[in-house]
């Protein structure tokens, strides 16, 4: 499963981590190395574990076992953050692979085009993209959601002007529901223990959705 914001600032990377948390026995995997590492907004950039440029692929099958126990913990959520660009599209397939047989996957997805985001694409069921209620940001989701054709979408909207529903009409892909601003803890990390209630549920929604 698959995370995206259709636009900058709208807290994708704090619901694909939600969403993992939600799942209980995850793995969260972050493709977008321009975010500063989705370590920092967990509050774990100094737990020991492998982060992309620590893993050694070499294109054939990642044992799970090995992954499981070189990834840091977010919680029950083993994470795998982009302190680098992901080196291949091959290597994306390969860790996601790996994480499947372990739990849930979450893929926390950059909105440019590229060889690793369509790898991790092509192995989501599902791909969430968080949109806010304005103009601006829905034509922007749009965007988003038209380059990534061929994929299963739905839009999960951030309360604004425009009604949700007609929010995500105009952003192309079928409403998931609607978040109020997604708030972490007083320092600006998400806390595995007290999770935003509205972004919780939801992301139980969607998983439920997922697995039926």
């Amino acid at each position: 499963m698959g995370v995206v914001g259709g636009s900058g600032g709208v807290g994708a990377s704090t619901f694909a981590a939600v969403l993992a948390a939600v799942a209980g026995d995850a793995v969260l995997v972050d493709l977008e190395p321009m975010g500063g590492g989705i370590d920092v907004l967990l509050g774990m950039e100094s737990a020991p574990g492998a982060r992309w440029s620590g893993l050694r692929l070499g294109g054939g099958r990642l044992d799970p076992a090995l992954l499981a126990d070189g990834l840091p913990r977010w919680g029950d959520v083993a994470v795998l953050a982009a302190d680098v660009a992901p080196p291949s599209a091959s290597a994306v397939t390969e860790v996601v692979a790996a994480a499947a047989e372990l739990g849930v996957v979450v893929v926390d997805l950059p909105r440019g085009a590229s060889p690793e985001r369509s790898a991790a694409l092509a192995c989501c069921g599902l791909v969430v993209v968080l949109a806010a209620g304005d103009v601006a940001a829905l034509a922007a989701a749009r965007a988003v959601v038209t380059a990534m054709a061929g994929t299963r979408t739905g839009t999960l909207v951030r309360r604004g002007p425009i009604a949700a529903e007609r929010a995500a009409g105009l952003a192309g892909a079928p409403l998931l529901g609607e978040l109020p601003p997604l708030t972490a803890r007083r320092d600006g990390r998400l806390d595995p223990a007290r999770l935003p209630r509205a972004a919780a549920r939801i992301a139980a929604g969607v998983l439920d959705g997922v697995r039926t």
